[in-house]
């Protein structure tokens, strides 16, 4: 799907490209044809407006980046020669306008070669001992971009406002120059750089040592995918560097954490992080790209996954290529023969969820708490039809019977939630409701940003008394607080959906047929009120999160990966398989 959208999104590019360019020319025609009517200076300033429009989103996100440097350029060069064609007709070419049109050339032919070095000036490291990186531009080069898009349409207007025109377009051209002359110089340096630290990175990695890798490939906005590891991997004791493949990618791990991060980009370029102390590599997710590191064989590679869920992807055939794959309990090692897949009993390791350590229990039976507090957790679309689990299009009517019941609410959809129109106005249905109940009835909801970005999902677990989630690996981390929850079955009767979802027997299930929700009122009785299932649910959190002790619960994680990697001061005795 995502490679037809950018091949639609391509074609759609240079349709546009054909269709500005056919006005360009039709510009200089139109100028010729009215010879020395100043009407003739609509001509083109059509074209221009289109690219303008075109190119919008330049001018707010593109001085953070790129920007809209090198679009459009066959098309701006028609419309610079159409606007000293108009020039002439008129009679106001002079060396002040030679000298802007000619500076206006030269900032365009820039453009392209900027482009081009700039990609090449890709990010390589951060946070390596004693090394600081050149991992961004000196200056925003996207602001190039509009201020030669001004030039030009203070050009296509000079004929209007000689005087006051022609001096500012010799300004702007130059300025617009200078920077992009900056801007190549800048990409030079980095490149130089980027290539020095290369040349010398075995040496770096065995100065540092590093005990294992996390490796790491995902979509925009999953850096939590490998935060939630960093502080258990940081408890094993010995330096370690995340490594990425993408720029994206980069960017939000360098300013996620101060561990070393690597950009990879290259296959070949990921032999230079085999040195003598590396032992091992964690995954976090099952990415296409990461049997290009399970294929050196000298490292012991481990599966962690980022949540424990009754979801397909959790008991994928593709985790056979790892050496272990950690678990949370038995009902992760269970969950391959219900989807009939088979596995290597060697390779489970049943290590908990040490994600939640800091997880409190409940304050005491939910019935009798004056202050509910109900946290409602749906999921997202998901890539696929099939996995589309999200409650959200019933969100808005779950949230109105909980506040109904007067609960406090706190809402935390995940963050994927905002690729689809659909959800996204879901969600800004219930935040209003939310807004507008907090001020009729002084209940204190947490949601925006307060919930989904200053609160962790732990905070938000301690800051409910039960919750309402979906397939999800919230559901399985929830488990350890004891609290009562519920899980949104989006196409079948509760009982179906618990064969597919063994999660959901420690749940109650609320039924959802489209837009109607089938049970929500018996549901909530039983998740605010008497609680009827909560010997059994506990039954399950230790089916689920393993029989591990609730002191010191994540030391089993830390104790079963330093014996994995070989680490010195494992102590094998007190582990079990």
């Amino acid at each position: 799907m995502k490679a037809i959208s950018v091949q639609k999104a391509a074609d759609m590019l240079s349709l546009w490209s054909v269709v500005v360019n056919t006005l360009a020319v039709l510009s200089i025609v139109v100028v010729v044809g009215l010879g020395d009517q100043r009407l003739a200076v609509i001509a083109p300033l059509v074209p221009l407006v289109i690219i303008l429009w075109r190119q919008r989103r330049a001018f707010t996100r593109g001085p953070r980046g790129i920007g809209g440097i090198g679009r459009y350029l066959t098309a701006r060069y028609l419309l610079i020669a159409a606007a000293a064609v108009l020039l002439y007709t008129v009679g106001e070419v002079r060396v002040l306008e030679l000298v802007g049109a000619v500076l206006a050339v030269g900032a365009l032919a820039v453009e392209p070669m900027l482009r081009s070095l700039n990609g090449v000036a890709a990010p390589y490291a951060e946070n390596f001992p004693g090394h600081e990186g050149r991992n961004r531009a000196s200056f925003r080069y996207g602001w190039i971009f509009p201020l030669n898009l001004l030039g030009l349409l203070a050009l296509a207007l000079a004929t209007l406002a000689p005087g006051v025109l022609l001096p500012v377009i010799s300004l702007i051209s130059l300025a617009s120059l200078v920077m992009s002359l900056i801007a190549l110089s800048d990409c030079v340096g980095r490149i130089r750089e980027r290539r020095r630290f290369q040349a010398r990175l075995p040496e770096t990695l065995e100065a540092l040592e590093p005990g294992f890798y996390v490796y790491w490939h995902a979509p925009p906005r999953s850096a939590f995918q490998v935060t939630m590891w960093l502080p258990y991997l940081e408890r094993l004791g010995v330096p370690f560097v995340l490594v990425v493949r993408t720029v994206p990618n980069f960017r939000q791990l360098a300013n996620a954490t101060e561990h070393p991060v690597l950009l990879r980009r290259s296959l070949t370029d990921l032999d230079d992080l085999i040195v003598p102390s590396a032992r091992g590599v964690f995954y976090v997710n099952n990415a296409m790209r990461n049997n290009h590191m399970v294929r050196y064989a000298g490292l012991t590679h481990i599966q962690l996954l980022h949540g424990e869920s009754d979801k397909a992807s959790s008991a994928t055939p593709v985790i056979r290529m790892y050496d272990r794959d950690f678990v949370a309990g038995q009902a992760a090692i269970d969950r391959f023969d219900t989807f009939g897949v088979t596995m290597r009993p060697e390779i489970f390791r049943i290590v908990g969820r040490p994600q939640v350590e800091d997880v409190e229990q409940a304050r005491g039976p939910i019935g009798e708490l004056e202050d509910r507090s109900v946290l409602y957790a749906p999921t997202w679309l998901g890539y696929q039809a099939e996995t589309n689990y999200s409650s959200l299009p019933i969100g808005p009517a779950i949230v109105r019977a909980l506040l109904e019941r007067g609960c406090r609410v706190v809402f935390r959809p995940h963050p994927y939630s905002n690729r689809s129109p659909e959800l996204q106005e879901a969600c800004r249905q219930i935040r209003e409701m939310l807004a507008s109940d907090a001020a009729a009835s002084g209940r204190e909801h947490l949601y925006g940003d307060l919930a989904e970005n200053d609160m962790s999902v732990v905070d938000c677990f301690n800051a409910s008394d039960a919750m309402i989630s979906d397939v999800s690996a919230v559901v399985g981390d929830f488990l350890h607080s004891g609290k009562p929850l519920a899980m949104v079955s989006p196409r079948t009767g509760a009982e179906e959906f618990a064969r597919e979802f063994p999660m959901a027997r420690a749940a109650y299930v609320l039924v959802s047929e489209g837009a109607d929700p089938q049970n929500l009122h018996e549901v909530l009785d039983d998740l605010t009120g008497a609680d009827p299932h909560e010997a059994e649910r506990k039954a399950w959190a230790t089916y689920y999160l393993g029989d591990i002790a609730r002191e010191n619960y994540a030391d089993r994680f830390v104790e079963v990966a330093r014996e994995e990697l070989g680490l010195a001061g494992a102590d094998e005795a007190e582990l079990t398989p």
